[in-house]
């Protein structure tokens, strides 16, 4: 088929190229308008009775409030040892991870050696909406403070414990949506796919039609 004729098989069955067009609207549509997750990497510091994270002295470097937080996260995590967090990591949802949850240990240590100095859980969460984050956010804080309590439960007087404390500018959920220039690319590339598919769908129609039309001119042989 030359160039020409193509051209003419696209302008015969235009509406062919219009319909792939349309589709391809419409699943740019429907893909940015569900693109974007909610994520939130809420921190839990374990502090001496009496003490706040801005004290001094608050026990966040001890070495058994360490082990302490170790202890809890690995209760959380349903008895599985917990990942090592790393501020140089790529977020969960920078992993790909569209819904799930990571209970994690801060580590300032490198590939070769691990080295925690902060008695702190880190819980990672990612889900589809900001309610669903926020639901397991609560519970997960729950279910950090009930372990904390359980596993001081001989500890009568309760100023004496170890207590659990939840950084406040750690709780905000954010939205995470794809860069402007990733949005465009993908959009660009759906349209040419469409126009490609559009284009080749329209010759096949056109050679369909233009063969039925030739077999009823030439009519039944006598």
């Amino acid at each position: 088929m030359t160039v020409r004729e193509l051209v003419a098989a696209l302008m015969r069955r235009w509406y062919v190229v219009v319909f792939a067009l349309v589709i391809a609207v419409a699943g740019i549509y429907f893909l940015q308008r569900g693109q974007g997750v909610y994520s939130t990497e809420t921190v839990v510091s374990f502090l001496l009775p009496n003490q706040t994270a801005l004290s001094p002295g608050n026990g966040l470097d001890d070495a058994n409030l360490i082990a302490f937080a170790g202890l809890v996260a690995r209760k959380v995590n349903n008895g599985e040892t917990p990942a090592i967090y790393s501020i140089y990591d790529a977020p969960l949802y920078g992993a790909g991870v569209r819904q799930g949850v990571v209970v994690s240990i801060p580590n300032a240590g490198n590939q070769f050696a691990t080295s925690y100095q902060r008695a702190e859980v880190v819980l990672q969460i990612v889900g589809p909406s900001e309610r669903w984050v926020a639901l397991a956010q609560t519970e997960l804080l729950s279910q950090v403070v009930q372990i904390t309590n359980a596993q001081q439960a001989s500890v009568a007087w309760e100023n004496a414990r170890i207590h659990a404390s939840p950084e406040p500018a750690t709780k905000k959920i954010s939205r995470v949506t794809p860069s402007r220039s990733a949005e465009v690319s993908a959009s660009i590339a759906l349209v040419i796919a469409a126009l490609l598919v559009g284009g080749w769908a329209a010759v096949i129609v056109d050679r369909m039609k233009r063969g039925r039309k030739i077999t009823a001119n030439e009519g039944p042989e006598r």
